[in-house]
């Protein structure tokens, strides 16, 4: 049976009209399958993300690491206590030169901004002394809390090398800053400003 030159015609207007149906089909495939990928790699990016986050790490963009120890007014601070408001941490040492240097820094930092942000200044007490540090917070007139890692503990989980060194925190816990050496005084009010109004910086 031969094909005549009209229902050849007809038979390939026929095919090209399904090819354009299933290009069509395997454009649209595509385009959902593409979306749908990158819905699920966002949706596991955002499930990653705040896990590794929410891991204590001494990292900005980490948890602080928690701890607990006494200060030298006879007192237990917890670091949960602190949560809700933005936190300056030093770690410091009575016969640290730099230290004695930023510690008038850190007075005026308080005095400034006590209603914004709490300032705490941990002392390396098992490379030092209860009796030096009291005298050194008692000389430059510390009146934020002063805590004592009696035996280097917390030091150790905030990796502590050179000294001063110092953490800026968010209200929710949060590394956004820090800083190991001394800060001078310029340095350590652009520091806190930034952690206080995030926004600006």
């Amino acid at each position: 049976m031969s094909i005549t030159s009209s229902t050849w015609r007809f038979l390939m207007k026929r095919l090209r009209h399904w090819s354009v149906l299933v290009l069509a089909a395997g454009l649209i495939f595509l385009v959902l399958f593409q979306s749908l990928s990158d819905n699920r790699t966002k949706a596991s990016r955002a499930q990653s993300a705040p896990a590794r986050e929410a891991e204590e790490a001494p990292e900005i963009g980490y948890l602080a690491p928690s701890f607990s120890l006494a200060g030298i007014d006879g007192s237990l601070y917890k670091w949960r206590q602190f949560r809700g408001k933005p936190v300056v941490l030093n770690f410091w040492a009575s016969w640290c030169g730099p230290c004695k240097d930023e510690a008038p820094s850190f007075v005026k930092l308080h005095d400034t901004y006590k209603k914004e942000l709490t300032i705490i200044a941990i002392n390396l007490t098992a490379a030092d002394s209860e009796k030096s540090a009291r005298e050194f917070a008692d000389e430059y007139g510390f009146s934020f809390p002063v805590l004592l890692d009696k035996d280097g503990s917390v030091a150790k989980r905030y990796k502590i090398r050179p000294i001063p060194s110092t953490f800026f925190i968010d209200k929710d816990g949060y590394i956004v800053d820090g800083v190991l050496g001394s800060l001078g005084a310029e340095d350590l009010k652009i520091r806190a400003e930034k952690l206080l109004r995030p926004d600006l910086s």
